[in-house]
Formats: C-alpha cells, sequence, structure tokens
C-alpha cells in the first residue's frame, strides 16, 4: 500500500481501493492513479490536469453565474410583490425601488407583521426594512435615509427624520443558554418607539427598546442605549444629554 500524506488521496472504483499521487519531477508534474499494489492504472499529464481543471473552473464559474442570475430575478420579483400586496401605505408616499422589503412572512406559519407608510413618508435607496418580528410604521412625513436598516417593531412619528446609514432595530438575539448556538437561542422583541419631529443623525444606533421624546435630536454617531426626553439633544456612544430645551428663556441650554 502506498504511504499516504497530503499528495495522496483514496478512492473506491468498483471494489477495487486506488490512490491518487501527485507526482513533482524535473520540473515535470503529473498525476498518477494506483492500486494497493502499486501498479499503475492511469497517469494523467500536468498539461491534461491543467486543461481539466481549468474546464472544472469555468463550468463552476457558469453555474454560480445562473444561480445569482436566478436569485436576482427571484428577489427582484419578491419585492415587486412585496409593493403591490403587503405594504399599507397612503399616496403620496414613496418607497425607492433600491430599497429591499423583508417584510413576506418567511414560513406560513409565521405572524404577518405590517409595514405601514403615512402620507408623505419616504423610504430611500440601499435602506433594508424588516418586519419578521414586528411592525415598521412611519406616520405622516417621516423618512428613512439612504442607507439605513430599520428592523421592527418600530413606530416613526410624524415629521421625523433618520439621516442616512441608521441602524434602528426593535429586535435581539437570545444567548443566555451556552448549550445552543446563539442562532438558535430565537429572539426578543421590544418596541422602538420615536416621537414627533425627531431628528436623528447619520449612522447613529437605537438598540431596542429606546423611546425618544418628541422634538429631540440624535447627534451623528450616536449609541442610543436609553429614553431620550422631549426637547433634549443626545451625542456620544453611548448617548448622554447635552442640551435640553427650556421654555421659560425660549433657549437650548446645556446640560
Amino acid at each position: 500500500m502506498p504511504a499516504l500524506n497530503n499528495s495522496t488521496r483514496r478512492l473506491i472504483f468498483h471494489g477495487r481501493a486506488l490512490y491518487g499521487i501527485f507526482n513533482a519531477h524535473d520540473g515535470k508534474c503529473s498525476l498518477s492513479i494506483v492500486d494497493s499494489k502499486m501498479k499503475t492504472a492511469w497517469r494523467i499529464p500536468y498539461p491534461t490536469l491543467g486543461r481539466l481543471a481549468g474546464i472544472r473552473t469555468a463550468v463552476e464559474s457558469i453555474l454560480g453565474l445562473f444561480r445569482d442570475i436566478v436569485k436576482s430575478v427571484y428577489l427582484v420579483l419578491i419585492q415587486i410583490l412585496t409593493r403591490l400586496a403587503y405594504v399599507e401605505r397612503k399616496l403620496p408616499s414613496s418607497i425607492s425601488m433600491w430599497a429591499r422589503l423583508d417584510v413576506i412572512p418567511r414560513a406560513p406559519h409565521h405572524e404577518r407583521h405590517r409595514l405601514s407608510l403615512g402620507r408623505n413618508s419616504l423610504i430611500e435607496a440601499s435602506c433594508v426594512i424588516c418586519t419578521w418580528h414586528g411592525d415598521v410604521i412611519l406616520k405622516d412625513r417621516a423618512s428613512i435615509g439612504i442607507g439605513s436598516i430599520v428592523m421592527g417593531p418600530v413606530l416613526i412619528g410624524e415629521n421625523s427624520a433618520c439621516s442616512q446609514n441608521c441602524f434602528i432595530s426593535g429586535q435581539s438575539h437570545l444567548y443566555e443558554d451556552i448549550s445552543k448556538k446563539f442562532l438558535r437561542q430565537g429572539f426578543k422583541t421590544e418596541k422602538v418607539v420615536i416621537g414627533k419631529n425627531v431628528w436623528i443623525g447619520a449612522s447613529s444606533v437605537i438598540l431596542p427598546g429606546v423611546k425618544i421624546g418628541d422634538n429631540s435630536i440624535i447627534g451623528a454617531g450616536s449609541t442610543i442605549i436609553e429614553d431620550v426626553p422631549s426637547y433634549s439633544v443626545a451625542v456620544g456612544n453611548p448617548a448622554k444629554i447635552i442640551r435640553k430645551y427650556n421654555f421659560q428663556t425660549k433657549q437650548w441650554e446645556r446640560v
């Protein structure tokens, strides 16, 4: 029996144990197929191996491209169906064709949640909106900026705006049971509520269960882990309140 090493592979052919051995000698390479008695059954020169490998690579590339095309067409059809049958909207409201809507339940037995848009609300390009675990509701004139991700349950109030690349999630993975993989432990949901006339700066993160009061401002790049009162300015990671509106002086004052 030949010595087994990194260049040796064993296979069974019609009940006969065969071994593939890669040979390199005097700058020439070949593949020999031998049996347990070291009798050569086949010898394939390196140029032939190269051509076979090239053919295999080409076939795999073509099949991969075909799979990508089929998947892309499928996703486009799903997005069209979602917009026609699964979105509640009041006109005029706008959803970019380049936004991804994960609204259709992943399985027939899963609960269906809503994506609802009020009048003049807007979801811009490259956004991802997911309602698999809770409703996503935009009130009148609410907007979600380019590249943002919103995972329900989330409520965005009237005249509120999320800038580019924000992440707003009302769900999080469970992790307490260390005997199970994280992805098999399910989710917990805590609704995110964004009040009226709120401005959320670019690249901000809003975590589950947070409530942001009316007329508040979230600075760019902030991470919101707890509630923000009305008429407040919060910035930082984690965010802290740095200003509040004083109704007596009618000024935004430092805290």
